[in-house]
């Protein structure tokens, strides 16, 4: 039996198969935060961020925050309707949807590292989020084998039109003395095209703040900075890209 749970007319997760052990099919999607995608002004789908978890340098996961936290964590789907999707109207003629995220962070930072700048690591080519190694999955997708930086075991069935699963975290030896540790990120939708210009589409700003304590404790478990949604990217972000000196994106061109 296959059971779909919908938002606003959207499925979220396929939960029961005869193909999906029951167990792994127990972890139901907690919902934080929901956000509408439009082109020109059209609904063609949600970019959905999970209930917030925090986890101690991606070990010790759970959905409230323990005294040695360091981080959070989020899942983060696009689910696309029927206007949107690749295979059925696609009014924005898309070949793919994509992930970018970008990240603003006031802690120290590694060598080559910049204080706003795109969430993916040196090697990438390209920007997007949804690429091994990092955490993602397209359809019907087992959520990431690790799960010693989430709130479950094992690998509970997810299905989106693509997903991100994302936990970072900060520890104290980054922290600058006398100050909070604050990390911001954006996170956007992107319509990919083949032979043409790619569309940056809606966004969510979350994350996180660690309140400077000082004494032993030096900095607090984080609180969490709850999703605020964007109907289309903000000038940080589109400036994020242009300026980034490890990856050359240009949306508005025929960047490959």
């Amino acid at each position: 039996m296959l059971r779909t749970f919908m938002l606003s007319g959207l499925p979220l997760m396929l939960l029961a198969s005869p193909f999906i052990p029951a167990h792994l099919a127990a972890e139901e999607l907690l919902v934080g935060k929901t956000c509408p995608v439009t082109f020109k002004d059209r609904p063609i789908g949600f970019l959905v961020f999970s209930r917030e978890w925090y986890h101690t340098s991606r070990s010790n996961a759970a959905y409230i925050p323990g005294d040695n936290a360091t981080g959070v964590g989020l899942e983060i789907h696009f689910f696309s309707n029927d206007i949107g999707d690749t295979q059925i109207l696609n009014l924005p003629n898309c070949d793919r949807y994509r992930i970018l995220q970008v990240r603003h962070s006031n802690a120290r930072l590694l060598p080559g590292e910049r204080v706003s700048q795109i969430d993916v690591p040196d090697q990438f080519l390209d920007p997007f989020y949804d690429n091994a190694p990092l955490e993602h999955g397209r359809g019907v997708h087992l959520a990431p084998a690790d799960d010693s930086d989430k709130p479950w075991q094992g690998q509970p069935v997810r299905a989106a039109t693509v997903s991100i699963y994302d936990t970072p975290y900060v520890s104290d030896a980054w922290g600058t003395e006398g100050a909070d540790i604050d990390i911001r990120f954006e996170t956007c939708v992107v319509c990919e095209r083949n032979q043409g210009y790619d569309a940056l589409l809606s966004c969510g700003q979350w994350g996180y703040q660690r309140a400077y304590m000082g004494g032993m404790t030096d900095w607090s478990e984080p609180e969490f900075q709850p999703v605020q949604c964007l109907a289309k990217p903000s000038e940080l972000f589109k400036a994020i890209l242009d300026n980034s000196n490890r990856i050359e994106y240009s949306y508005w061109l025929h960047w490959r």
